[in-house]
């Protein structure tokens, strides 16, 4: 299973099964956030102007062009590689208190009965569990 959460300090205190639980919940919340929209259309903004003025400035009328398009790749690459992942880790602490987790307990249970039936797939019978065909089971 792929990680989605990265390690970040936000979330050393909620248990493995839940990080990438709670992290795509936070990065949820970044996405609907206006604030995390104002600072895309900003950085899109500047990184076409910039673009625009420093391709003509070099190259002219088609600069502007490539200036413009260059401008705009760079910002969407800045707002999903920067500006998205700090909102969401700016928002992480209020998801991560205790009573918004144990709402997930249900994961984490899940969870632990995936690694026990990993367990007895890879080991054989489960502990605790007598062999079925073992001659010491009868009294």
């Amino acid at each position: 299973m792929a990680r989605i959460a990265p390690d970040i300090p936000e979330l050393q205190q909620v248990p493995e099964a839940l990080r990438s639980v709670a992290y795509m919940r936070a990065l949820n919340r970044a996405m609907r956030s206006p604030l995390t929209w104002l600072l895309g259309l900003v950085s899109l903004a500047a990184g076409v102007g910039i673009g625009a003025t420093q391709g003509r400035a070099f190259f002219g009328g088609l600069g502007a062009v490539l200036g413009t398009t260059v401008g705009a790749a760079l910002a969407m690459l800045l707002f999903f590689r920067v500006i998205l992942p700090w909102r969401a880790r700016r928002v992480l602490p209020s998801l991560t208190d205790q009573t918004e987790l144990s709402a997930l307990d249900q994961v984490r249970r899940a969870d632990a009965s995936l690694k026990k039936m990993a367990g007895v797939i890879e080991g054989g019978k489960p502990r605790g569990q007598k062999d079925p065909r073992d001659p010491t089971r009868l009294p």
